[in-house]
Formats: C-alpha cells, sequence, structure tokens
C-alpha cells in the first residue's frame, strides 16, 4: 500500500516544470483546477497550470480507491475528471483554512467526503466487518 502512495506522490512531483505549474498546495490547486474548470487560458502558463490540475485529479481518482479505509474514496468508474475537479473545489471552497496543505491530500479528502466506499463507514465506526458464512463442502463419495 505504501509502494502506491510513494509512487502517487511521485509522480505528482514531477508534474510540471520550473515556471510554477507544480500542485503544491491546495491553493495552488483551487487556482489552476479554476482554470481548468472556466477553460480560459490567457498563456502557456495558465494552460499549464490548468494541465496540471488534471492530472492531479486523474492520479487521485485511479488511487483513491486503493487507499487505507479511513481516507480512501471511490469516484465512479465512468466519472468525468471535471466532476472530480468540481468536487474538489466545493470541498477547497468549504475548507479554506486547509488551503495550505498538499493538494492531493485534499483531492483524496474530497473525494472521500464525496465518494465514501462502500463499507467504509462500518470500519470507521470501530466495528469491523461482519465474515462470511461459508457453506461447508459435501464430500465427494
Amino acid at each position: 500500500m505504501r509502494a502506491y502512495i510513494l509512487a502517487g506522490s511521485l509522480a505528482l512531483a514531477v508534474v510540471g516544470n520550473a515556471n510554477g505549474s507544480v500542485i503544491d498546495a491546495g491553493a495552488d490547486a483551487q487556482k489552476s483546477c479554476r482554470s481548468l474548470i472556466e477553460g480560459s487560458f490567457r498563456d502557456y502558463n495558465e494552460a499549464r497550470s490548468a494541465g496540471s490540475c488534471e492530472g492531479m485529479v486523474e492520479s487521485a481518482m485511479v488511487f483513491a480507491p486503493n487507499m487505507p479505509a479511513d481516507v480512501r474514496g471511490c469516484p465512479p468508474p465512468q466519472g468525468s475528471v471535471l466532476e472530480s475537479v468540481k468536487v474538489l473545489l466545493r470541498y477547497l471552497d468549504n475548507n479554506p483554512d486547509r488551503l495550505e496543505e498538499a493538494g492531493i491530500t485534499l483531492a483524496f479528502e474530497a473525494f472521500r467526503d464525496a465518494w465514501p466506499c462502500r463499507g467504509d463507514d462500518e470500519l470507521a465506526g470501530g466495528s469491523a466487518p461482519k465474515a462470511k458464512k461459508r457453506a461447508a463442502k459435501k464430500s465427494k463419495q
């Protein structure tokens, strides 16, 4: 599991270039993702910034279902990146005190809140999932 987190973090660390299109914090994500939603790019840097948002959100969509139960989110399999970006922006707007935190962390949390995975609510409450009862195999005689 840690390998997935490490790989995702590494992939996100190399997104962008020296012009500052890397999304480090929630404030960066908010700015970049608004540009993506609006679709209005005044210059090359704004377009790269919007692309960084798209890459971060797509990565979060892929990795979110594989995260530990307390942070796991399950975006709809047929969901669009733009829908996920809107979920992230709504989360950022509702949590302005967290804009200095890592953008990818906030994306995972936004997805967890918007699309909790089936069964995770029971785990969060502290109760373990119920074991499935299995029928005994019939012996061949």
